[in-house]
């Protein structure tokens, strides 16, 4: 019995204003092609299934067009909302879709939903938070997320004849420190926190939330981690399929399957000739989608010039005297009112790192009086 763990599509993301639907098809794609190659049975995605408890409709249809696919391989699908998810919207149609082989997490309603498997029972947790099992535990002491899943857990019979998978997504934490991504913060005390241990009981736990592939305390306690790279504090995290084989209930086997993506994510520091010298952009894929650090002290237009090679960049920074000087010495007094031509002369400052000069501030003030002029007008 092989199963295949996903977590953390978050389909239809958009990174720094660049929509990852096409990388998304792509990835999706080489999941079902894994799952013909490697005779896989069910498929877990432990939550974050799209980007936003309102998905756009592209997102709906590419995530119906993956499940229709998996649907035709006869595989069994078996899913949980995450936070950011809407448990209520993704479990829509979950009656209908039963009978498919797709098992999607209902609304919690005070327990773990189980589903049986002639050799297996998959628990579905989809993301809760205390608050929520208090009310279906009111005598529990519950005061924070671990004592929260440990109510649950705890209040859940297993077989142990079978093999007990569980699905879950939260933030689940060993001694060892987690490896975090730029979007995931502890809550300030480690309230959100929740001790591996307490999943002890199962024989696999997959697990969404946290984008870097890895496992928690045991091997059989794993992240899945994100299907693609999704910013740029990602970029040295290898993404993978995470199959999991169970001959037996004890013969646990994990292979990780290597996540190849559509464009890769980059980041290079240095000076814009540097960039545009053949020497250099010969050496790379151009195609990535890049990072550029700026050391020039002054550079028009950078970007156009940088994006006539480079057709996907994602952000453009400088560090230089100008910019160091704003970090080290700029502070934001929320008191202090500017004009629109204050706040003009500071942007054109920001983007040519000099002050516009007093030929063209006369001409920014004309500009200005007669906009004003035609408010007074109109």
């Amino acid at each position: 019995m092989k199963f295949l763990h996903l977590s953390d599509l978050h389909i239809g993301k958009k990174v720094n204003g660049i929509s990852m639907i096409d990388e998304q098809k792509f990835a999706l794609n080489a999941a079902v092609q894994l799952i013909k190659n490697e005779n896989i049975t069910s498929v877990l995605i432990a939550g974050d299934v799209f980007d936003r408890a309102i998905p756009p409709i592209e997102a709906m249809e590419v995530f119906s067009t993956f499940l229709s696919e998996l649907n035709s391989l006869k595989v069994k699908v078996f899913i949980i909302s995450g936070n950011h998810d809407n448990m209520d919207r993704l479990a829509y149609l979950s009656d209908l879709l039963y009978k498919s082989n797709i098992f999607i997490s209902k609304p919690f309603c005070g327990n773990i939903e189980c589903h049986s498997l002639d050799e297996a029972d998959i628990y579905l947790l989809p993301y809760v938070y205390p608050a929520l099992i208090r009310k279906y535990y009111p005598d529990e002491k519950i005061s924070n997320y671990s004592d929260a899943i440990d109510v649950l857990i705890k209040n859940t019979k297993l077989n142990s004849k079978k093999i007990n998978i569980l699905l879950a997504h939260q933030f689940v934490v060993s001694s060892k420190v987690p490896v975090l991504s730029q979007s995931e913060q502890k809550s300030v005390g480690g309230v959100d926190e929740v001790d591996y241990k307490i999943f002890k009981k199962f024989d696999y736990v997959a697990l969404g939330h946290l984008h870097c592939p890895q496992k928690v305390g045991l091997d059989k306690i794993r992240y899945g981690g994100s299907l693609l790279k999704y910013s740029f504090s990602e970029i040295n995290q290898k993404k993978s399929f995470c199959v999991v084989d169970f001959k037996l209930k004890d013969s646990l086997k994990i292979n990780l399957f290597s996540i190849s993506q559509k464009h890769d994510m980059k980041e290079y520091r240095g000076y814009i000739d540097e960039f545009l010298n053949k020497d250099f952009y010969s050496k790379i894929n151009k195609d990535d989608y890049i990072h550029f650090t700026l050391l020039d002290e002054n550079v028009i237009d950078a970007k156009a010039k940088l994006s006539s090679v480079y057709p996907n960049i994602m952000l453009l920074d400088f560090d230089n005297t100008f910019t160091r000087g704003l970090n080290n010495d700029f502070e934001v007094n929320l008191k202090e009112r500017k004009n629109l031509f204050e706040h003009f002369c500071d942007f054109y400052s920001m983007q040519f790192s000099n002050e516009p000069d007093e030929y063209k501030k006369q001409i920014l003030l004309n500009a200005f009086n007669s906009l004003k002029e035609g408010e007074c007008a109109q």
